[in-house]
């Protein structure tokens, strides 16, 4: 692992810290006591496939138990363990992920065949140091065929003191025979409360109001949250919130303008989080009406407008539709669904 750049790495955020190199880990604690404990009574899998959402920190989490089973299972102390893992130089930890091209400067569109025989050849030669070793994959998703087969007959085979563990954001897309030999463990989101102590541990200090939009486009992810911080700048963002807690507020000519700045061509990043806020928000209606016993008919605009709302993003990114269109026509359904939900409370009271 010493030759891979921790500078820089795939999908790598510039706000963020890699997974290695996070020096706490938020949330998942107990899947990691569940490991851990199985360890200690000599009952652990050779194989894990990590599952979960994107960005709520498996790969991290990954990181966390191998640094715990090598100081369980080896002779250096913890502190050591995680510094050289840190530095990329552990010499018991391999890790499989899209390489850079040395040519073109450009990460490889997913994980090859060669990337997981350097894997095999590192568990075919003598351990550096005392205790297990360990493979971690960031993430299955991104082999390719042939490298899945590769990684299959490894996990067919486990080689001596050898522990995998596969990260996937997508466990229905893993081939089955890889899912087969493996321990599923499913992640959830974190609380915002980690979330909130993953960004803080990298040095972002917010205000309270900040950190509520923040948190509002995160739910329980914390890549998500750094995705949020890198474009916090752009007014589109708190210009979309403010629009979200009282459309009824907002003229017409307003919505317009604001659906004009989220479909700014150079701001896809942006984009791609309206559209999860929107997501978030309408699920938070649709939440709140049926925590509400809302009649029946109010809910099922709220599902409409939530099927509707998907429909459009879909539609616009498979057809390379007019994204101001779209987000005009996503915004005007939100509108309605909130007069009605406002209605329906009018007529409750």
């Amino acid at each position: 692992m010493a030759d891979q750049e921790l500078d820089l790495q795939a999908d790598q955020l510039s706000n963020a810290p890699l997974p290695e190199q996070s020096a706490h880990l938020f949330g998942h604690q107990g899947q990691l006591e569940q490991l851990l404990y199985a360890y200690d009574s000599h009952k652990l899998h050779h194989a894990f496939l990590i599952a979960g959402p994107k960005g709520i920190g498996k790969a991290t989490f990954a990181y966390h138990v191998a640094q715990q089973l090598f100081a369980k299972s080896g002779d250096e102390p913890l502190e050591r363990i995680q510094d050289q893992i840190r530095q990329g130089s552990f010499p018991n930890l391999k890790v499989i992920r899209r390489q850079k091209n040395p040519k073109t400067g450009k990460f490889a569109a997913q994980i090859s065949v060669n990337d997981v025989r350097q894997a095999v050849k590192f568990f075919q030669t003598s351990a550096a140091r005392t205790g297990v070793r360990i493979c971690i994959v960031d993430c299955v998703d991104d082999l390719n065929a042939n490298a899945a087969n590769a990684l299959l007959k490894t996990l067919e085979e486990p080689p001596q003191n050898a522990i995998f563990l596969l990260v996937t954001h997508r466990v229905g897309g893993v081939l089955p025979t890889i899912r087969s030999r493996c321990n599923l463990l499913p992640l959830k989101p974190v609380s915002d409360e980690d979330v909130r102590g993953v960004v803080e541990s990298a040095g972002l200090h917010l205000g309270a109001d900040e950190f509520t939009q923040i948190l509002t486009i995160a739910k329980g992810r914390p890549r998500k949250a750094f995705e949020a911080l890198e474009v916090a700048d752009n007014p589109a963002l708190s210009a979309l919130f403010a629009w979200l807690e009282a459309p009824d507020q907002h003229s017409e000519t307003a919505m317009l303008e604001l659906a004009a700045a989220l479909a700014d061509p150079k701001a896809e990043q942006v984009w791609q989080l309206a559209i999860e806020m929107i997501d978030n928000h309408v699920a938070a209606i649709a939440k709140y009406l049926s925590a509400q016993e809302a009649p029946r008919a109010l809910l099922a605009k709220a599902l409409s407008v939530w099927e509707k709302t998907q429909e459009l993003v879909v539609e616009q990114a498979i057809f390379n539709l007019d994204k101001k269109q779209t987000i005009t026509m996503v915004l005007e359904h939100i509108r309605m669904l909130n007069q009605a939900a406002m209605m329906n409370e009018h007529q409750t009271v």
